[in-house]
């Protein structure tokens, strides 16, 4: 459904909706200020906010403190990577070819070995203990707390708006016996499934039609030092569902260029899977004869050596087909029969062109021996079972309501929440009789109005536009979204009737008491002494709770 009028859109089968902004955004797999921006260039809306930088960082406000304590730390590791105490440390990282200009770029730094100076520096900036254990890393004891980072190298990590929320530390090539690399534990600001680094520079090259994929930290430095700054790492090998819709919305071929050992090229297999079933292109980097990663090939063969292999492509079906002979060597029924089984199911039923399906069966049948007719029909069979399950799951999922049955409290809010968008005086009513909603999207709402529109009836794709910009998590916009959709399109022919709004807001109300009523009832019978108490506070309840509904109004 799409509603000229109102600039607004929603799809009643994926419970999607928006302005138009999100929908090109969702479409065209754009950033919500890229989308703002390829609508403006339709309709040749020329404004200095589509021609100067843009830097959004849109954040809940309660996570300031934290994120001030951990700009504080960047600065101060940054600081003590040029003093003495980070010599050792600097030396090291200039042997490996980074260059001052690169330290500043990826905020590079030093934790001191005395990692209690690191709390006390904090603690002077007017950071709490408490705050500086929320950023993941605190140690030690109240009495003497440190900071866990302390005599290593720091690699900052940073959100897709390029904010530090974590770090990666490593140790000094001097401390032999400790582990080689510590990242920060989950706080947060920091999930390391949500996270790629160096997302944040790749996101801002619009003009590349491609971006690296690499393992590490180093292998996007590597890439960097060599002229190639569209690159992203997965900062080791798992690759999530949250990574893969990063990818996707940089609308970009992902070049795929992980580790030539056994873990790196079990993840590269992983990766052309999902990327395969997102229908994302994709180019497999031919692993290096050696198993050089990137910065061993810059570091031990060159520059030049680096571009080649950058641009030196394995095709995708060599690369899988390579893989699976590796893993599976054909000396019997039962291996070949597992081979086919395991290319069919997890390659070939994903592909979404048909061409490159009879492609791929046909070379299975080639490598397998099978006969090509046979494995074709072995896929039809695969694929309308697959079609089945997931007509059969859309089904349900169709008849099903999409929300449950919404209870008195909601329904009530609800419809004060509609006569609020479109009537001025209905807002009058609320602060008056209401004053404070259960349902968070319908807090949120009220508190737009408040903020935004005290005296005009509201346009919705501003309103749309304003939850897309507040929220960063896809599910809570999604939330919003729908129940100001729902609201919109459920209730948009009723008129308002301060008698109906009486009558929703006493409903909130008396529900509101009863509640308070019964948790004070249950704490009292809780704390009875007796069961002669219990029997007479039971009784008490009873006539508190009548008196309550005769004073709205209610029926037993």
């Amino acid at each position: 459904m799409i509603s000229p009028s109102k600039q607004i859109f929603n799809c009643f089968v994926c419970n999607t909706g928006g302005n138009a902004i999100r929908f090109v955004a969702l479409y065209e797999k754009k950033t919500y200020y890229e989308a703002a921006q390829r609508l403006a260039d339709m309709v040749s809306f020329k404004h200095d906010f589509f021609t100067k930088k843009q830097k959004f960082v849109v954040r809940d406000t309660k996570l300031d403190p934290l994120i001030s304590a951990i700009n504080d730390l960047t600065a101060y590791y940054e600081y003590t990577l040029i003093t003495e105490a980070g010599s050792e440390a600097k030396k090291y990282l200039v042997n490996r070819g980074l260059d001052d200009a690169l330290l500043k770029k990826y905020k590079i730094g030093f934790a001191p070995r005395d990692g209690e100076a690191t709390i006390k520096f904090l603690q002077s900036k007017g950071h709490a203990l408490k705050t500086i254990e929320d950023i993941g890393i605190l140690g030690g004891s109240l009495e003497r707390p440190y900071d866990i980072n302390h005599g290593r190298i720091i690699f900052p990590l940073n959100n897709k708006d390029g904010q530090v929320v974590a770090y990666s530390a490593r140790a000094l090539p001097s401390e032999k016996k400790a582990p080689k690399y510590v990242n920060t534990r989950e706080t947060q600001l920091f999930i390391k499934s949500d996270t790629l680094y160096n997302y944040h520079h790749a996101k801002a090259l619009m003009a590349a039609q491609y971006v690296y994929l690499v393992e590490g930290f180093l292998d996007v430095i590597a890439l960097d030092r060599v002229g190639e700054r569209s690159v992203v790492a997965l900062m080791g090998t798992a690759f999530t569902k949250e990574q893969l819709a990063l990818l996707r919305l940089l609308n970009k071929e992902v070049r795929i260029y992980l580790d030539s050992d056994t873990a790196g090229q079990m993840a590269t297999l992983s990766v052309i899977k999902d990327l395969i079933a997102a229908n994302i292109p994709l180019q497999i980097v031919k692993p290096h004869k050696d198993g050089y990663d990137p910065d061993d090939i810059l570091n031990k063969e060159g520059k030049e050596a680096l571009v080649t292999a950058l641009t030196t492509f394995i095709p995708r079906d060599d690369f899988i087909f390579n893989y699976y002979l590796s893993v599976t060597k054909l000396d019997d029924m039962a291996s070949t029969k597992k081979f086919v089984n395991d290319v069919m199911n997890e390659i070939i039923l994903k592909l979404n062109s048909r061409l490159e399906v009879s492609a791929m069966i046909e070379r299975l049948a080639e490598t397998s021996g099978f006969n090509s007719l046979v494995l074709t029909d072995m896929y039809e069979s695969l694929r309308r079972k697959r079609q089945t399950r997931n007509e059969a799951i859309n089904t349900v999922k169709q008849k099903l309501p999409v929300r449950q049955t919404l209870n008195k409290v909601a329904q009530a809010e609800r419809f004060i929440v509609y006569q609020m968008l479109v009537y001025p005086e209905a807002r009058t009513f609320f602060d008056n009789h209401v004053r404070v909603f259960t349902h968070e999207v319908h807090r949120y709402i009220v508190n737009y109005l408040k903020e935004f529109k005290p005296k005009e009836q509201v346009n919705y794709a501003l309103l749309l536009n304003d939850i897309q910009s507040r929220f960063t998590d896809e599910a809570t916009i999604n939330e919003y979204t729908q129940e100001l959709l729902t609201i919109e399109s459920g209730l948009q022919d009723v008129k308002y009737d301060e008698n109906i709004l009486n009558d929703a807001a006493k409903t909130l109300n008396y529900e509101r008491e009863l509640q308070i009523l019964e948790r004070k009832h249950q704490d009292e019978l809780l704390r009875a002494p007796d069961d002669a108490s219990y029997a007479a506070l039971k009784v008490k309840h009873i006539q508190a709770k009548t008196e309550l509904m005769q004073k709205y109004g209610k029926k037993k």
